[in-house]
């Protein structure tokens, strides 16, 4: 297997320890294209790829390329959106329908089908089994064969880019103006800016093990909880040399262990991008100096090892052999009072080594409050709080918090 780059690392930065493997592949390699678009893991293990010069599926080892040539089936070598189907089925979208191919040969359907729009931005199996497709006006579902298009009124104009699964049955849709679009089987509800996130201007939706959805938006994430609430934000998730601030979101994913996967593309004032990881409390990034394919990040996918397999412009990447935790900080512990409290608490924290995180969770084990400290002492604000029992985190000390009211 012929290689463009492969880096190792043990990097001990801030307060997060990360080791970790690139890999990446370019068109030396044998991939059709370096501008990939998206990525889909199929339950084979095989890592299949939406290029601009048709769909690659990789074995670990060999590329294998599907074109028009190729297949003729397929509705155009420009593609955009892949998915692979708990049967083996790979979906592929393009600006002319999405095309299926069931193992030998593609079919393609397109809006004479009953598809809502031919123009593809992403699809996903949802859990039940049915297909949606996201396109430019709306969203279709493919259910044993049937299809049904979603549009206007109940998605917004903008249409949508991604589309994501709670367990409660709810299909999430990154609308692209309108902000989260939320459908429960038969009512669909708009979650925007006003509503509390960051931007209404979504681009990818993940849900955690809590049934928190962690929405990239143009602006950051924001996070909302299992009830849709507004939660909280993480703006500055890739450091960016000033005067950038916004972190555009291109994609957000979660690997086995929990930890939050985000890609970032800058392509104002600089052109700037990478892959950051949020563990513990704490982000960090990874960007093309560390060994990634480029800044220009699309879409990223986990697969069953917990690898991380990022699409960008100019190439693939693999980040694998990941071992990210948090470093010890101080040997010492940190008191809260008073304890219960209503409004306010006090934290001493003795042998504070820098700065640090503050996390307080709920009972279910939820981030509702989350702050920097780098001083032995400080207030924490819990007059927002209900009433119950939380967990107050700074660093690998945890302690118990009663917030009474």
């Amino acid at each position: 297997m012929k290689k463009f780059a492969t880096l190792s690392a043990l990097v001990l930065s801030g307060l997060v320890q990360a080791q970790y493997t690139i890999t990446t592949w370019t068109t030396s390699s044998g991939l059709p294209s370096d501008d990939i678009r998206d990525v889909a893991v199929a339950p084979d293990g095989t890592i299949w790829l939406a290029t601009a010069q048709g769909v690659a599926a990789f074995d670990g080892s060999t590329f294998t390329v599907h074109n028009t040539t190729t297949h003729p089936g397929l509705a155009n070598d420009d593609a955009y959106a892949i998915a692979v189907t708990d049967e083996g089925e790979v979906w592929v979208g393009t600006d002319f329908g999405v095309s299926v191919f069931d193992g030998s040969s593609y079919v393609t359907y397109t809006t004479a089908d009953g598809l809502g729009d031919d123009a593809v931005n992403n699809i996903k199996q949802a859990p039940n089994g049915d297909v949606w497709v996201c396109t430019i006006n709306g969203a279709t579902r493919i259910s044993n064969g049937t299809f049904t298009a979603f549009g206007s009124p109940d998605i917004p104009f903008g249409g949508t880019m991604h589309v994501a699964f709670a367990d409660n049955g709810d299909v999430l849709f990154s609308g692209g103006l309108a902000g989260v679009v939320v459908y429960d089987g038969s009512t669909f509800t708009t979650i925007g800016a006003v509503d509390g996130l960051v931007s209404g201007r979504v681009r990818s939706i993940a849900v955690d093990g809590g049934q928190q959805k962690w929405v990239g938006t143009a602006e950051g994430i924001s996070v909302l909880d299992a009830a849709n609430d507004h939660l909280t934000d993480h703006l500055n998730i890739l450091i960016l040399p000033p005067p950038d601030e916004l972190n555009p979101i291109t994609d957000v994913a979660i690997d086995p262990a929990g930890r939050i996967w985000a890609g970032v593309y800058v392509d104002y004032l600089v052109t700037v991008g990478g892959v950051s990881y949020y563990t513990d409390g704490v982000w960090d990034q990874l960007e093309p100096a560390d060994g990634l394919a480029g800044p220009n990040v699309r879409r990223l996918a986990v697969d069953a090892e917990g690898d991380v397999w990022v699409t960008t412009s100019t190439g693939l990447s693999e980040i694998s052999d990941i071992s990210i935790g948090m470093a010890e900080r101080s040997k010492g512990s940190f008191a809260l009072y008073p304890n219960p409290a209503r409004t306010v608490v006090e934290l001493v924290c003795d042998d504070l080594a820098g700065v640090t995180v503050l996390e307080v969770r709920d009972a279910e084990g939820r981030l509702v409050q989350a702050a920097r400290m780098n001083a032995v002492r400080a207030t924490l604000d819990v007059s927002a709080l209900e009433a119950g029992v939380y967990s107050v985190r700074i660093g690998d000390r945890v302690r118990p918090l009663v917030v009474q009211h």
